[in-house]
């Protein structure tokens, strides 16, 4: 489960199917109302039901394939007006896409998708030479262990 190990390691509180409904009012609280907690991970559950007004990105590590349905619900997560929003704001939504693999084929379908409600979006394919940086799952092994 993708989710919870990038949550583990990343030491960042995470929400999925079996965390207590008293554990997750808590990290969400937590989430509102400490400046210090400004990452969570939420699994699908959070598609529906969570309301993250101080949220202002969102980073999609896994889908439901083609979903529509579920792409809708998470960037209505991210577009809600917030409370601390002074002058212009913005979202980001991001898609994490494993490059050769089926998943390219339900983004695609999830552009498309993006692209009839009107929002605007940017493939990003080459993130440049990032050697020079302390990254986690910087080695191919470490990377295909997610996959």
């Amino acid at each position: 489960f993708a989710l919870k190990m990038y949550a583990k390691v990343l030491k960042k509180p995470f929400i999925y199917g079996p965390t207590s409904q008293t554990e997750r009012m808590r990290i969400l609280s937590q989430f509102q109302h400490n400046p210090a907690l400004n990452c969570i991970f939420i699994s699908k559950v959070g598609d529906t039901s969570i309301d993250l007004p101080e949220a202002t990105v969102i980073i999609q590590i896994s889908s439901h394939y083609g979903s529509r349905r579920q792409e809708a619900q998470r960037l209505g997560r991210i577009l809600r007006p917030k409370a601390r929003a002074e002058g212009e704001f913005n979202a980001f939504f991001y898609t994490l896409v494993s490059q050769d693999t089926q998943e390219m084929y339900y983004s695609t379908k999830r552009q498309q998708f993006l692209i009839d409600q009107g929002y605007s979006f940017k493939v990003v394919t080459n993130l440049g030479d990032l050697s020079n940086h302390d990254l986690l799952f910087s080695s191919q092994k470490d990377q295909l262990e997610l996959l």
